[in-house]
């Protein structure tokens, strides 16, 4: 057994293991240049990229030696590894990779003895080298935080309007928190169509970048609550680029 200071190695892979093949039945691609095979495991890379704390993390990472039912030697390949920023104080990570696995509860169901000494493998695997293995269903992935990652996921990559920018940030920053509809009501007049239209353009682009701050657990409405990253919180906000 390895020591439990073993996961703060760098425990990155330089390539896949194995290659997502093209499918013409499940949905296929990439999001950030990383491959997936299901919707599912897309929807999970998605949100692992949205999290503060990720670091990197790398698709099909691993490939584990395990026995079957019928006693003959296998390997098995998850489909996720998750690693973590280290902490600014401690300068540990803020939580233990994570080994994933992206399965549907259906095919959970019907598969179980199947994949049942997979994923006894990958958890004994993990456990030796301190790092975490949990199954990720529907059940979990799919939630009002992904609905809002989806919504989002452009803004996080569309050029903002720039002045807008700074209005919105020396409002956000006077007002320190407001809803969205209150933050755009009180940066434009009723008559400032155009502007109000560029300027809810550009809130969207500063939620999705994470410079302005909300509750993304909850769906995302003209009521939701607004505030600034702590980084901007200052008199001279508007000028921070």
């Amino acid at each position: 057994m390895r020591t439990s200071q073993a996961w703060l190695l760098n425990v990155g892979t330089p390539d896949a293991v194995r290659r997502i093949p093209i499918n013409t039945i499940s949905l296929t691609g990439e999001v950030l240049g990383k491959e997936f095979e299901s919707s599912l495991e897309r929807d999970l890379i998605m949100k692992a990229a949205w999290n503060r704390q990720l670091d990197w993390f790398q698709v099909q990472p691993v490939k584990i030696p395990f026995l079957d039912t019928d006693g003959k030697q296998r390997s098995y390949t998850p489909d996720l590894l998750i690693s973590f920023i280290p902490d600014a104080i401690t300068g540990l990570p803020v939580r233990r990779p994570l080994l994933c696995e992206v399965k549907y509860l259906d095919d959970l169901r019907r598969n179980w003895p199947e994949l049942k000494p997979k994923f006894r493998a990958a958890r004994a695997y993990a456990r030796e080298r301190g790092w975490e293995f949990k199954i990720f269903t529907e059940k979990r992935v799919r939630d009002g935080l992904l609905q809002n990652i989806q919504f989002l996921w452009s803004y996080r990559f569309a050029a903002d309007h720039h002045g807008h920018r700074d209005r919105l940030i020396r409002m956000l920053d006077d007002m320190e928190e407001t809803s969205i509809a209150g933050l755009l009501e009180a940066c434009y007049l009723p008559s400032n169509r155009y502007g109000r239209g560029e300027g809810q353009w550009t809130l969207w682009c500063l939620i999705a970048k994470q410079t302005i701050l909300c509750d993304l657990s909850l769906p995302l409405s003209m009521e939701t609550r607004v505030w600034l990253t702590p980084i901007l919180q200052a008199d001279d906000a508007g000028d921070e680029d």
